[in-house]
């Protein structure tokens, strides 16, 4: 990947890592689209559009147990501890709002 951009450097590395050849000849990596798939996402959660907390969840979590999982995080007692909870918006992978 850094051929183009430093290539007497690339291609020292290249035979000090044992190739023979030159790296000019060596084709582009190949990706695992397996390895772009998160299995941890952060979720924000707010109160009353305000950052509070930050959350992070499996990526394929149940609503219900997103919710549980908030109204118990110990940053967010203070806020909504005690007060009447009119709505909960869930925004799936992205974030929580809770309106008190």
């Amino acid at each position: 990947m850094i051929s183009p951009i430093a290539p007497h450097f690339a291609e020292e590395m290249w035979q000090i890592l044992g190739n023979k050849e030159s790296i000019c000849k060596a084709g582009w990596p190949k990706y695992d689209p397996a390895m772009l798939v998160e299995d941890v996402v952060t979720v924000v959660v707010q109160v009353n559009g305000k950052l509070r907390s930050k959350v992070d969840v499996p990526a394929d979590i149940a609503e219900d147990k997103l919710k549980e999982l908030v109204l118990s995080d110990e940053k967010l007692l203070p806020w909504i501890e005690g007060k009447l909870i009119r709505n909960f918006v869930i925004v799936p992978k992205k974030l929580v709002n809770i309106v008190i």
